[in-house]
């Protein structure tokens, strides 16, 4: 199935051509991370009828992934210290908030009722 964004639109939000190995890779962070939108949502065989909030959602994560492709949560050189917070997730994962507003795209937000087998439901 094909990303829900492209990798123009990507590069527009890094700032800077993608090109060779680096191409390859957010190629790949796009694709991971439509899949893991898709699970959150809906199918969206043809990309373009995706809702925006999902190609907005897939861009981020892939941006997360193409910015820190190996995942790291800090670094230290010297007296210079960086921390990312240990909530952000890395790779094509999604935060809480972006999975959110997927569900609310599809409208699976808000309560569910389960019915449970030994309770008297079926499965």
């Amino acid at each position: 199935m094909k990303p829900l964004a492209d990798v123009a639109a990507l590069e527009q939000r890094l700032g800077r051509e993608l090109v060779g190995e680096e191409r390859a890779q957010a190629e790949a962070a796009l694709s991971d991370a439509s899949a893991t939108v898709r699970a959150y949502g809906d199918a969206w065989p043809d990309p373009a009828k995706a809702p925006a909030i999902a190609v907005a959602v897939t861009l981020a994560a892939a941006e997360r992934r193409v910015r820190n492709p190996e995942g790291y949560r800090s670094e230290l050189q010297g007296a210079y210290q960086y921390q990312l917070p240990a909530s952000l997730p890395v790779g094509a994962g999604l935060t809480d908030g972006e999975a959110r507003l997927i569900r609310a795209a599809v409208g699976a937000s808000g309560i569910f009722a389960v019915s449970v087998e030994s309770l008297g439901g079926s499965l």
